[in-house]
């Protein structure tokens, strides 16, 4: 399975943080200038580092504390993330699946609806028919969905995997002799 587990995690630390920062700042006479807003939010992460609670996001963590003032405003990029988890959450599972399908075909990976068994192209993330008429209920996922690939690159493809937001999933069957590949997704 996948690390999504830490995105919750990420979610509240990340809203926690700012929280913390508003109201530091409102405790403030006058303007508080980006710098000092970048030190309010690093010395409010960097115990966290140590944590054991906060292990699954501990490189993010680190990260985020070694920014400093080299790219702008720690305040705007955690916003930011935070915008991008609110439009990931509000949208259905049947948008979310189109998003990562369009993931793949953005690296090169075409992807093929089936009614049958294909033929094995190389290169294709297949889904099933039948697989995806009995998945979903209400525009929303209620059973594992399988992915199909015939592939000698599967970086390419656990890649997509590993960076959409979307769903959990985990390698279901493999024939690395003739590099086929069954991987299923899972709600978050």
């Amino acid at each position: 399975m996948s690390k999504h587990s830490s995105h919750p995690l990420l979610k509240s630390t990340f809203e926690n943080t700012l929280l913390h920062l508003y109201f530091k700042v409102s405790s403030y006479r006058g303007f508080v200038k980006e710098k000092q807003r970048n030190k309010i939010i690093i010395d409010f992460l960097k115990p966290k580092i140590k944590h054991a609670r906060y292990q699954p996001i501990k490189k993010k963590l680190k990260t985020i504390c070694l920014m400093k003032d080299k790219f702008g405003s720690i305040e705007k990029h955690l916003e930011s993330i935070l915008n991008q988890q609110l439009t990931i959450e509000s949208k259905n599972d049947i948008d979310k699946l189109s998003l990562l399908l369009e993931l793949f075909e953005k690296v090169g990976l075409e992807t093929k609806l089936v009614e049958e068994t294909p033929t094995q192209e190389v290169d294709v993330v297949y889904l099933d028919r039948i697989n995806i008429d009995n998945c979903f209920d209400d525009n929303r996922l209620i059973a594992p969905i399988s992915l199909f690939i015939h592939t000698n690159e599967l970086n390419k493809f656990t890649q997509c995997l590993t960076e959409q937001l979307y769903f959990k999933f985990e390698q279901h069957q493999v024939n690395q002799e003739l590099g086929n590949y069954h991987y299923q997704l899972h709600p978050i």
